[in-house]
Order: structure tokens, then sequence, then C-alpha cells
């Protein structure tokens, strides 16, 4: 019978590998040779992360001539590693950590690296001889950077996307994954070129960046290391989607971080603070934690249109107004705030005003597993209100998907599921009256809108079509569990309180 070894060796030479089976290889690690309490799959992911980024850098110093790059790493940092075991191997890799992750202000090289090891921490001592075996037969006699970085950025990136249950215990950040096609289809709805400078303020695992950098470079010219950038409050989350957007995008490791650790909401000058390149954004792509019980530290944010709103209709103010003028952007917001009251009404009518909202895409119901939450999509331009004092838009297309339904595990979206979207949509760029209504595109005049006190967006494309579908009864069951554990956690705090 084959051994493993024999299993990868026969695949060829590393600049053949696939995706697919790389992601096995690792999964059958993870399922097979992780032994004792069972390892997070999060956790195990941040650790191939780790690895990843110390044997691509430790391949990279060997180079010689024109490719020859000095180690962002300690110099014989993967050596020591691979020779070292037990306590003396968690020890290294926790030196290792700990030097990477602090900034280093006088190595920019590594800025990267203190993002990516930032507060990162080995698995527990007696899991050493697991990690042992990870680096010694899985990473240490093979030479990945020969590997094709579309099927390694791939392999990762599926990785991550497998520990949607791990994310979904984060509620307190509001974590949860976008479907790639979907990104796919907004890259391509705001008709990114090469000279676009992209931001996402609430990244996390950074899929929207990919996107965005994969729609750009389909032009075929060289992509800037300035032309992406994202920020998220969550530091795993920071980790995890920098090491994702450095495997899919062949961003240099001692170039600028893409990804840095920040509350966006603390800040006024720009939708995504930066490092040394601050680059005005012409983009903006974001889906914002869909939570209506984290505060907001906006104390500091005297230019916000409205104070004390939810956080995806902060997020979504945020946005409209720290953005240039001119700039495109695409913002997730939850039904909630297409029509609440109060600030968020506040937040509608100081967008239609101030930028020029020209579509919307109500999204099939199930997108975003077990968030309980119907999802759109806001297409804007920033603008400004015209000299006449008429409202910055005129016209809102509504594009309704509501009646079909998707989900992350069972009939997964696809690009195709948007074609007669990215059609209307794209028909109208040079002129939003050439868009053509369907039963799924309606057009809007502002004027209806905002004549109406609360000013509010929750449009159908067409009243008499089909009710939602409300989703899968068994994922709605399990939410409606998962919300009860969290409400009676709540309960007992308070309990606890009063003694």
């Amino acid at each position: 019978m084959a051994t493993e070894r024999d299993d990868i060796a026969a695949r060829g030479p590393e600049d053949r590998w696939t995706g697919d089976r790389i992601l096995k290889r690792w999964n059958r690690f993870r399922e097979q040779k992780i032994t004792g309490k069972a390892l997070r799959r999060i956790e195990f992911t941040e650790h191939i992360a780790y690895l990843l980024f110390l044997k691509l850098d430790h391949e990279r110093a060997q180079r010689t001539g024109a490719f020859a790059r000095p180690a962002v790493a300690p110099v014989g940092a993967w050596p020591r590693l691979v020779d070292a075991s037990g306590d003396a191997l968690h020890k290294t890799l926790g030196q290792l950590m700990d030097e990477l992750g602090r900034p280093n202000p006088t190595d920019p090289r590594r800025a990267t690296a203190s993002v990516v090891f930032q507060d990162a921490q080995p698995w527990n001592e007696d899991r050493m001889a697991e990690l042992g075996r990870l680096i010694t037969e899985e990473f240490n006699p093979y030479r990945w950077s020969n590997v094709p970085r579309d099927e390694l950025g791939g392999a990762f990136a599926q990785l991550l996307a497998d520990c949607r249950d791990d994310l979904r215990t984060k509620r307190d950040t509001g974590q949860f994954l976008t479907p790639p096609p979907l990104l796919a289809v907004v890259a391509k709805a705001l008709a990114l070129t090469p000279g676009d400078k992209v931001v996402d303020a609430a990244v996390g695992i950074g899929t929207s960046l990919i996107a965005a950098h994969r729609e750009m470079a389909a032009h075929g010219e060289r992509i800037d290391a300035s032309a992406i950038a994202g920020a998220d409050i969550d530091v795993q989350m920071c980790r995890l989607a920098t090491m994702n957007v450095l495997l899919n995008t062949g961003r240099p490791f001692h170039d600028v971080p893409p990804i840095l650790r920040a509350d966006s909401l603390k800040a006024r000058e720009h939708v995504v603070r930066r490092h040394e390149r601050d680059v005005a954004a012409t983009v903006a792509i974001c889906n914002p934690p869909f939570k209506s019980d984290v505060p907001a530290d906006t104390e500091r944010r005297d230019d916000f249109w409205a104070p004390n709103a939810i956080l995806p209709a902060n997020f979504l103010q945020h946005i409209a107004i720290t953005l240039p003028q001119g700039a495109r952007a695409a913002v997730f917001v939850p039904d909630g705030v297409l029509f609440h009251g109060g600030a968020a009404a506040t937040i509608r009518r100081a967008l239609l005003n101030n930028c020029d909202v020209h579509a919307l895409l109500r999204l099939p119901t199930g997108m975003f597993y077990d968030t309980g939450s119907k999802s759109n999509i806001l297409f804007f331009t920033k603008s400004a209100p015209r000299p006449s004092g008429e409202a910055a838009t005129r016209e809102l297309w509504v594009y309704d998907a509501r009646d079909r339904h998707h989900t992350d595990t069972d009939n997964r979206v696809t690009e195709e599921d948007f074609a007669e979207f990215l059609q209307g949509y794209r028909s109208g760029v040079d002129g939003l009256s050439v868009r053509t209504k369907s039963r799924r595109f309606k057009r809007y005049d502002v004027r209806q809108v905002l004549d109406d006190p609360k000013a509010s967006l929750l449009l159908n494309a067409d009243p008499s079509s089909e009710l939602d579908d409300f989703g899968n009864p068994r994922d709605i069951a399990k939410s409606i569990v998962d919300h009860l554990g969290d409400a009676q956690k709540s309960f007992q705090a308070v309990v606890d309180s009063l003694r």
C-alpha cells in the first residue's frame, strides 16, 4: 500500500501540485495525526499559516542572483524549528512568534510579519510531537515556493472557509464568511481597474481584497502593493486575512502589510488606516458585522450623520463620509438598516443626499449561514448635493433576488446566479437611464423615497412577486437555539451581578 509520502511524491514536482490535493493532505493530517483532545480547525489553520510563512521566507532567502531576498525571520529560524522537539520546539516557536509579532519601527521589512504573528501562541506543550511531525513530514521535505500561487492560495482559502463553525462562535465581533463568488460579482460590478485603490474597513479573512485583486489583475497589468488594504478589530482575523492575501496575490512578505488591526470606526481621515504609503481610496467594499448589540466607540466621530446607530449602519456612514469625492462603494447591510427609524433613517436620508446611491441588490436568503439576517448590497458613488439643493441620488435601481435560497453548504451561490444582475447593472455604467426594467430589476425615483418620513429603502423590484423564502427550517431552528444560549448567558451575568 502506498504511503502518504508516496502519495504526495506521486504528484510530481511541486510546480504541478493542485490546491485540492494540498487541502486534502492538510485535512488528512489533522484528522488522522492530531490525537487526544480535539484541536479546533481554526487553531490548526493558524499554524499552517505560520509554518507557510516561515518555510516560504526561508526558501526565498536561499535563492541567488536577481531572485535573492534577505529573510524576514531571524537567520536560521526554519532549520532551528526542524531540529527542535518537545519543550525546545515549543520554546523556539514561541520565541519566534514573540520576536516577529512585535512592531519594529527600525525594520520596516518586518511590518507584515508583525501582523501575521501578532499575539500568536504555539499549541500546548503536549502537542509538540504532532507539531514536529507537521513540520518535518508535511513542510520541510518540499519546496513550497514552487507551488503555483493560485493552487496554494486556493488551498489555504478553502482551509479557512472550512473554519466556518469556529468563526460562528466569535459572536462578540460578528464574524461570518462572505461567499467568494458573490464578492467576484461585486468586483465586476464596480468595474475595477489596476489604477484603483480598494479598501475594506471590516476585512474578516480578506476575501473581498482577494476578489478585488483578481478583478484588477484580469486586465493584465501589474498591481501595486498599495492597491488593496484592509482593517479589522479582531487580531486573529488580521493574522489569517494577511496570510490569505499574501498567498493569493503574491504580495512580498517584506512589503507594507495589506491588513492592519484597527477599529475603523474610530478614524475620521480615511476609510482604512494605512502605513507609510497612504493613498486615497477609490473603491470601498465592506461586509461589516451584522451585530446590533456591539457597542461602537464613536465618541470622537463628530462627523457622523447620526450617533448611536447599530454597528452596520455606523460602517455605512463611516464609509460614505470618509471616502473622497468620486469614489465608488459596495456596502452590505441587513434589512434593518434599510427601514429602521431613528438613526438609521437619518443615515439613509443623508446617504441619498450626499452620494449617488444608484443600485440596491437584495440578496437571496440563507447567504450567511446561522446569522438569521437578510442582507443587501448598496452600490453608491461619493458625490455631493446638487447646486439646486436636490439630492445627489436621482434614481435607485433595485434588483431583487430575495425569493431564491442559498447556503454555504447546500445549493451554494455561483457567479452565474447574478449574471442577469450584472448585465442589467453594467448596462447603466455610462448612463443609468439605459438600464432596462425587468421582473427583478426596477427603477425608483428618489423623490418617492425622500417624501417618505422614514426614507425607507426596503424596496422590492416587483411588489407582486412571490413571498420571501425564509430559509431552511433546520437552519432557522438552530439559529434560535444558539441565540437563546447567548440570551441565557446574558441573564446569568445579570443574576451574578446582583449577588
